[in-house]
């Protein structure tokens, strides 16, 4: 379908394709809305609304001849060690007036996947910027803080975020390091769910040696989380599992330097109340009791996981040049 340049650049990327010699970009006119969904697919699902969506597609050069439009740059980068309550956090953020939340979106994945050569001519920090820039368009004019949910291996690119954006400010969420492999065991994530597990642990953890089974997978990716976030010398914040939701208002807000209203937080307080991974409204019943780590499994977790998830939880003091 015919698109201007200015109707394109009120657009948004929803899908980064990958074909050998022919990376494209695909966009979606999502005008009016929102990014209100757990996740960035839930949102792009619930626009196309289960027909196939009407999408034009481009090289990537367009994110360059689009960059004027009226974008955001993040003030916030959201980490974490998965299964530590991240979408609970963006979603209280999300809550608030003025701030723009994307969580998790599948075209920041894809490019942290490619081969830079396949982002030529942009180099990889440059094709970053410019995506997420294009993910944060002020598509309603009210936005005037833009938060990033990443997903949990993305940690392990954290220096390619930083020059993409050296002022966001960088949040680590975590939790301890045998409850996050509990949960991944007990009810595997996306990633581990792939076939090829030796291929998997390559391209998103940079494992050398392939995983024997689904569980030891889920395992050495909380180690592989947990060693990246430990070697960041200046997390701007680290919260736990532990402080939610509370830790949502009375200290990631603050750090973003958002001034929150009473009523804003009565809003966060309530959207708590509910599972922040479902789409539609649903009463949050409490996590599901999860049996302990087989010890088979526990052994497997590296000695030094719980030692670097406690010493993360002193490295949370403020880098103001960031802020």
């Amino acid at each position: 379908m015919p698109v201007t340049a200015a109707e394109l650049a009120r657009w948004t990327p929803v899908a980064l394709n990958l074909e050998p010699g022919a990376t494209s970009l695909d966009w979606g006119d999502l005008a009016g809305v929102r990014f209100a969904d757990p996740f960035f697919h839930h949102t792009v699902e619930r626009w196309a609304g289960g027909n196939p969506a009407p999408l034009v597609r481009t090289d990537l050069a367009s994110l360059k001849a689009l960059d004027d439009a009226p974008s955001l740059d993040p003030c916030a980068l959201i980490f974490h060690v998965s299964r530590c309550g991240s979408t609970l956090l963006s979603r209280l953020l999300g809550s608030v007036p003025g701030v723009l939340v994307v969580s998790e979106p599948a075209p920041v994945n894809a490019l942290l996947l490619a081969d830079p050569a396949a982002l030529a001519p942009l180099a990889q920090a440059e094709a970053l910027r410019l995506l997420v820039r294009a993910l944060g368009r002020q598509r309603f004019g009210d936005e005037r803080h833009y938060v990033l949910k990443l997903s949990s291996w993305n940690v392990t690119r954290l220096n390619l975020f930083r020059r993409a954006f050296p002022r966001a400010a960088l949040i680590w969420l975590q939790r301890a390091p045998h409850e996050v492999a509990a949960s991944l065991v007990a009810d595997p994530p996306g990633w581990a769910a792939q076939q090829d597990l030796a291929a998997a642990g390559r391209a998103i953890f940079g494992l050398g040696t392939a995983p024997a089974s689904r569980d030891e997978f889920c395992v050495r990716a909380v180690e592989t989380v947990l060693k990246a976030a430990g070697a960041v010398p200046d997390w701007d914040l680290v919260v736990d599992h532990a402080d939610l939701p509370a830790a949502a208002w009375s200290q990631v807000a603050p750090r973003l330097g958002l001034a929150l209203a009473a009523e804003d937080i009565a809003r966060m307080a309530e959207a708590a109340r509910f599972d922040a991974k479902e789409p539609t409204p649903l009463l949050f019943a409490g996590e599901r009791r999860r049996r302990p780590l087989p010890e088979p499994i526990r052994v497997l977790l590296a000695p030094d996981a719980e030692p670097i998830y406690a010493a993360l939880a002193g490295r949370d003091l403020p880098h103001p040049a960031r802020l």
